[in-house]
């Protein structure tokens, strides 16, 4: 059976068309994602931080208490005031009460831009100790795990179908000089 004069050129154009196609639309179906806090999450302060500062990958909306700060009884530590920052729409800010030594756990409940609601929790400690300088260099700047460092699935996804393609433009090819 031999292939049509052109059908790699076809084939190609194909592969190159679904790939700039989903390359086009893959940020779409992403949702936000905690790129940064403070207090970073399991941080431990030598005395009380005046805000809890949450930094996502895209601009969020907040409503309906979107940030509640507990103390190790269950009761609140914020001043329930939470609110998006009017200069970046992708932070969150809360302001606290004067936190006395314990723990405290920030969560928080936030919509994407495509409609997702992501909600987590961050961790930290308040005490009397200076033990803030046995934090590294970089505190403020990690979230536990969530920072995303690799390909999502979107983007296998997609290295995926460029493989496929790549491997159906090689087969056409391949058929026609037999």
């Amino acid at each position: 059976m031999k292939a049509r004069p052109g059908a790699w050129r076809l084939a190609a154009f194909f592969g190159l068309s679904v790939a700039w196609l989903l390359l086009s639309c893959g940020s779409a179906s992403a949702h936000a994602r905690l790129t940064e806090t403070y207090p970073t999450n399991e941080e431990t302060l030598a005395e009380s931080p005046e805000q809890v500062q949450l930094l996502f990958s895209e601009p969020i909306e907040a409503e309906f208490n979107p940030l509640k700060v507990y103390d190790q009884q269950g009761n609140r530590a914020d001043e329930d005031d939470a609110r998006v920052d009017p200069d970046d729409a992708r932070v969150l800010v809360g302001d606290l009460k004067e936190l006395p030594v314990g723990t405290y756990t920030a969560e928080w409940r936030v919509t994407s831009l495509d409609g997702h609601v992501v909600e987590d929790a961050v961790n930290f400690t308040v005490t009397a100790s200076d033990v803030s300088e046995l934090q590294s260099d970089d505190a403020g700047t990690d979230v536990e795990g969530d920072v995303d460092s690799g390909l999502s699935l979107a983007g296998m996804a997609i290295i995926g179908l460029l493989g496929l393609s790549l491997i159906a433009a090689l087969g056409v090819v391949l058929q026609r000089r037999r």
